[in-house]
């Protein structure tokens, strides 16, 4: 098979695809477009950015039909070679999505890119019809501009980034190359940033024992506008980062190299330690995954983690991390109403966008929460999260097996020596609807940390129970409060004062374009505190966890 891809109307965003395929005698060719690509576990219809699909054979029309939203068949009037030719929109700049502009041609095959029902095993080849001074990034073999794929699986795995701006810088780590590739505006110091890449690469390697890759590729589109976004690959990752002017600050350079970490992360957990449901991809459907707990939460907790160890995260700056997510997640009572493993099974209907109020948990966020309860009762009896994953990675990842979510808890069990402390967290925490506060307390204090809330002088959120946003738009209404009975989701907030008389709050808010005036109690519960982490021993973090392979 053969793509052949160019531009003929760049501004359009519309590249112009031709696919040359081999065909026999009475065959029917079954061409499955990609419904969800690796990473993101929620269907994006990719079929809907198609247009102007023809199958020709010596420039005679072939007939075809769709058979579903995504899957065309093609049949061939002999057996000769047919061309399939239709448009793509490349209108999606994030990191699993495909752009075209007068900068750069930015493509995801899955996108695209059709998997040959019976025939997915077939090399492909691609030849990009780019300027001569482009330059190609892609974890493909490249021959000038065409790129050699094994097989259907090796090309919607391998993203591509082709420009006349891109940049390209390196590192080694034995017998492994780490290619960086930056497209946009580079506001940081290079080798610096380099060198961060290497100490937490360097990390990750010795926790797992090994690096299955002579190449491995970061490649960041750096935006002038806001975004954050990474998506994982076999051995590449995308990541798109703005404003790129922001990279200059710190705490954005951090979220930048946390992003990073964590996705180099899922170049195990994920792109080989997998679970059974997606070993192979099939992106034609809908598949149900328990495991959200195991592909993202861990990922998250050991992205930042692997930061602590490597030495670019001072405690502080860890902690800080860790008490960002702890008010994130007490902020939602999603967990009242679904488990973590519900809500992963649930991602296919619900994505990653907030949804109705309360219903789901963050696989990402109390995911990586759990993680760390997990993590700190595994350090205590003489084991550690990573160990686990070691273990995985020998016996699923390397072996290309994929794992169950039975096989998973068995796992976990075994190294948490099957003791009530672990039991209690998969019973509750990761099986369960629990408040995972307790459990964070207790982990906290475990390793010399004391997690404290505090209710500062705002009424409107610690006694009504109310979250605004800046523009003064009701976000939050804490479920337990009275101001459930008064308050709408996306309220304005026009005026609001206390009255301590009546213990009520007067408030002046406009609801879709009528003005109200709102009594709502003050009561004597709080709501929505504000968390501070504070090391109260000389036990650290880092003392725990250094000790752990």
């Amino acid at each position: 098979m053969h793509y052949h891809i160019q531009r003929k109307a760049i501004p359009s965003q519309f590249i112009q695809v031709s696919l040359s395929i081999s065909s026999s005698k009475g065959e029917c060719l079954k061409l499955q477009l990609g419904a969800w690509r690796p990473g993101r576990y929620e269907l994006a219809n990719y079929a809907q950015n198609i247009r102007f699909f023809q199958a020709t054979q010596a420039g005679n029309p072939v007939p075809f039909k769709k058979t579903s939203k995504d899957c065309w068949e093609v049949f061939p009037n002999s057996a000769n070679e047919v061309l399939i030719q239709y448009e793509y929109f490349c209108n999606q700049m994030d990191a699993g999505g495909s752009w075209s502009d007068d900068e750069q041609l930015y493509l995801n095959f899955s996108n695209f890119a059709f998997d040959l029902l019976g025939r997915s095993e077939e090399a492909i080849t691609v030849n990009l019809d780019i300027p001569s001074d482009y330059s190609i990034a892609c974890a493909l073999p490249i021959h000038g501009t065409t790129l050699k794929a094994k097989n259907y699986q090796e090309l919607m795995d391998s993203p591509l980034i082709a420009s006349p701006t891109l940049q390209a810088f390196s590192y080694q780590i034995g017998t492994s190359l780490f290619k960086v590739w930056i497209q946009g505006k580079i506001y940081f110091d290079v080798p610096d940033f380099l060198q961060t890449l290497k100490e937490f690469s360097e990390t990750q390697i010795q926790g797992f024992g090994d690096f299955p890759a002579a190449t491995y590729h970061f490649m960041y589109q750096l935006l002038p506008y806001k975004h954050y976004h990474g998506v994982e690959h076999r051995y590449s990752t995308v990541i798109t980062f703005g404003p790129d002017e922001s990279l200059q600050e710190t705490q954005q350079m951090q979220e930048l190299i946390g992003v990073s970490s964590h996705e180099l992360y899922h170049f195990w957990n994920v792109c080989r330690i997998r679970p059974r449901g997606i070993s192979p991809y099939d992106l034609s459907k809908e598949v149900y995954l328990s495991e959200g707990l195991a592909l993202e939460g861990i990922t998250t907790y050991m992205g930042d983690l692997m930061l602590l160890k490597s030495g670019y995260f001072s405690l502080e700056q860890y902690l800080n991390e860790l008490r960002k997510q702890i008010q994130k997640e007490s902020e939602s009572f999603g967990w009242r109403n679904q488990s973590i493993v519900e809500s992963s099974f649930d991602l296919w209907i619900d994505g990653y966008k907030a949804g109705i109020p309360h219903k789901k948990v963050n696989i990402y966020t109390r995911g990586a929460l759990i993680s760390f309860c997990l993590d700190v009762c595994l350090v205590e009896n003489g084991s550690s999260l990573q160990a686990m994953m070691r273990k995985l990675w020998n016996e699923y990842g390397k072996e290309g097996i994929g794992y169950t979510w039975k096989d998973f808890l068995d796992v976990l069990r075994a190294y948490g020596n099957s003791t009530t402390d672990i039991e209690k967290i998969i019973q509750e925490l990761i099986l369960g609807k629990t408040d995972i506060i307790p459990f964070l307390k207790t982990a906290l204090a475990t390793i010399g940390v004391n997690l404290s809330e505090n209710y500062p002088n705002n009424p409107l959120r610690h006694q009504a129970g109310i979250i605004i946003d800046s523009s003064q738009s009701i976000i939050s209404i804490h479920p337990d409060s009275s101001a459930i009975h008064e308050c709408m989701l996306k309220d304005q907030v026009l005026d609001w004062n206390t009255d301590e008389a009546s213990k009520k709050i007067f408030a002046t808010i406009q609801r879709y374009g009528r003005k109200l005036i709102l009594e709502i109690p003050l009561e004597e519960n709080t709501y929505f505190p504000t968390w501070n982490l504070e090391i109260s021993t000389s036990t650290t973090v880092r003392d725990k966890w250094e000790k752990i392979n």
